[in-house]
């Protein structure tokens, strides 16, 4: 049996380099030992808005378990964007042969993939419950990669397909990932709390990690929807943390106060009608943050602490929320519904954490809560 990291560091490098057909059967075929099938559905039986919806014809990938009665079923769409309607609309139609199955679904030049599980909740109606995680270009493997190793067949030799169902229902499990998500946050936040110099007082200390937090945090979820840009690069604190590291990372600088006060405070707080720095038309500003959009949303006003050089966070705290929590996980800026969810983080599970953190202790500031956050995320598109 491979061990478990030797298992996960190759699937990691599969999702990595997933942009055709090769490299899924690949992943499936040798790495999570499926037994090979390679076989074109007919979409004879396929109503005329599906026939639309597809190029070519969906294909019975790979099998497993007793009488190798559970499937795995890629489909490419014809769209660039993955579709979620037209995702359901393609499960529906297949689930009718296809009871036990994966589905994995591409967007027609294969650069972004939905690995999409279906399981019944316990209504009488047994409503379909869709899950899904995301690979492809910009998005974080991590949690794709952890949770798509544990569909490996070898752990669970001549299991049925009842077996084998139930163990993808776990993978796809979004509360699991919450949970992680819970436990690495409370580690980072206490690790970089600690870290801060120059303020007085843990529950003032507290409040500003997380007004801090909830900045990058937020910072994070913009990035996702492609309103900033570093350098003509779209994943945007990993582009500003490398230029800076490579540039200025000497002792006489830091990076809260050379890269994110600048971003914060007249970038994303500087109204276009008073664009004194001309952030956006070129000057120096735009070599330390890049292209940022001004928000109307108060997350960003400078307040009394931001105005006090005293208080200083050095570099490691960044770092710290840099790798150690947001490149571990996924987050996704798609509205979720009870029915369909993307197995990532999202506004409304980081409503959850902040909550257990903070919420119900203070009663003024509200940018200490998610609300801000989770309003314009949810709010605009």
């Amino acid at each position: 049996m491979i061990a478990t990291s030797t298992l996960q560091q190759s699937v990691q490098n599969s999702l990595k380099n997933l942009n055709n057909l090769d490299s899924l059967k690949k992943l499936f075929w040798s790495q999570l030992n499926y037994e090979r099938i390679n076989q074109e559905l007919s979409r004879r039986k396929f109503t005329d808005i599906v026939k639309d919806e597809i190029e070519g014809d969906p294909l019975l990938l790979a099998v497993g378990g007793a009488n190798n009665a559970f499937h795995v079923i890629y489909t490419k769409l014809k769209s660039e964007n993955l579709s979620r309607e037209a995702e359901r609309r393609i499960v529906n139609q297949l689930l009718k042969e296809h009871p036990y199955t994966l589905f994995i679904f591409s967007n027609q030049s294969q650069s972004h993939w939905h690995f999409l599980n279906v399981k019944y909740d316990n209504s009488i109606q047994k409503r379909k419950l869709f899950r899904r995680i995301t690979v492809g270009q910009g998005e974080q493997l991590r949690t794709a990669t952890e949770r798509i190793s544990l569909l490996d067949l070898e752990q669970i030799p001549n299991a049925s397909p009842l077996d084998i169902q139930t163990r993808h229902d776990e993978a796809f499990d979004v509360e699991a990932v919450t949970q992680e998500f819970f436990r690495e946050y409370r580690r980072t936040f206490e690790k970089v709390e600690a870290l801060i110099q120059g303020i007085g007082g843990d529950e003032h200390k507290r409040l500003f990690t997380q007004k801090l937090f909830n900045r990058l945090m937020f910072i994070v979820f913009i990035e996702k929807k492609g309103w900033l840009q570093f350098q003509q690069r779209n994943d945007y604190l990993k582009a500003l943390w490398e230029d800076y590291k490579v540039n200025q990372a000497e002792s006489k600088y830091n990076f809260y106060r050379d890269r994110l006060s600048h971003l914060f405070f007249s970038g994303l707080n500087n109204s276009p009608e008073y664009d004194i720095t001309g952030i956006n038309n070129g000057g120096f500003l735009k070599d330390l943050i890049g292209s940022v959009p001004y928000l109307n949303g108060g997350l960003f006003e400078q307040d009394k602490d931001d105005k006090n050089p005293q208080i200083i966070i050095p570099d490691e705290c960044i770092d710290s929320i840099l790798h150690e929590l947001f490149q571990r996980f996924a987050f996704t800026v798609t509205e979720s519904t009870p029915l369909d969810v993307e197995v990532a983080v999202d506004p409304e599970m980081l409503g959850k954490v902040f909550e257990e953190l903070v919420t119900g202790r203070h009663e003024s500031g509200s940018y200490y809560t998610p609300k801000p956050i989770v309003s314009f995320m949810c709010g605009r598109h």
